[in-house]
């Protein structure tokens, strides 16, 4: 009976102390070895783009990207975002509209032009030009809405940073807990 009494503070005592542990260990971020990443810093004026290679401590290691091939370190306290791929999404409406306004102009002028300098094989007519121009814009909405839809756009979801919770030894023989929340 006794030793009942015993075993359930021990093993309650047990748990608290592991999970005491684990407040106190720094965090981890949820992001996998070689995953592709965007990484807005204090330091930085625009945000990397490079494939997440480890955490060392509460510093987050990625190798970049682009030409430069760099390896960059940030502590997580110099993170103010932490973002991953989704892969490509088709939202692309931006550019289809940018490609049909920019093929729309081109196409108008191109049918302006066309309906100025060419003639018809029957010298008695001639092309109208608003009409002309009219055809022209169209098929160049139609070619510029085609040739934007063919880019496409990143989607990047957010990667919630860890909260820093740290026990500092003070000079009064105490601690000072320390909470560091995003």
């Amino acid at each position: 009976m006794r030793l009942k009494a015993l075993v359930l503070p021990l093993a309650l005592l047990c748990i608290s102390s592991e999970g005491l542990a684990q407040r106190t260990a720094p965090g981890t971020v949820a992001l996998a070895p070689g995953s592709r990443a965007r990484v807005k810093a204090q330091s930085m004026v625009a945000p990397l783009v490079a494939n997440f290679l480890e955490q060392r401590g509460d510093t987050l290691v990625f190798i970049e990207d682009d030409r430069g091939r760099g390896l960059w370190t940030f502590a997580l306290s110099q993170v103010e975002r932490l973002e991953t791929t989704a892969g490509e999404g088709g939202r692309n409406q931006r550019y289809v509209a940018r490609g049909a306004m920019f093929g729309g102009a081109a196409g108008l002028v191109g049918g302006l032009a066309f309906a100025a300098a060419a003639s018809p094989s029957d010298t008695t007519r001639e092309y109208s030009k608003p009409m002309t121009a009219l055809v022209g814009a169209a098929l160049g909405a139609g070619v510029g809405a085609i040739i934007g839809s063919r880019f496409k756009t990143e989607r990047w979801v957010n990667v919630p940073l860890p909260r820093q919770f740290s026990f500092v030894p003070n000079r009064r023989g105490g601690f000072t807990l320390s909470i560091g929340l995003r």
